[in-house]
């Protein structure tokens, strides 16, 4: 969910601190979205950090990938 306009960023992070996905969801706007994270290739089956960042707010949590 983002709170406003503003340019926002999400990211993903192996646990070794390696940005798998790294994607620009400013453009959304505010409000609740869905977004597929998967591009060209499927992301690996491991566990991840997802973080958002818009403005000074940043949310993070953990994700898990099975396949």
């Amino acid at each position: 969910s983002l709170a406003g306009a503003p340019r926002a960023r999400l990211e993903l992070v192996d646990v070794a601190g390696r940005r798998v996905l790294d994607r620009e969801v400013g453009h959304l706007g505010a409000g609740e979205h869905i977004l597929r994270l998967d591009g060209p290739a499927p992301i690996p089956a491991g566990v991840y950090m997802l973080r958002l960042t818009q403005d000074a707010r940043v949310l993070t949590t953990k994700v898990t990938v099975l396949r």
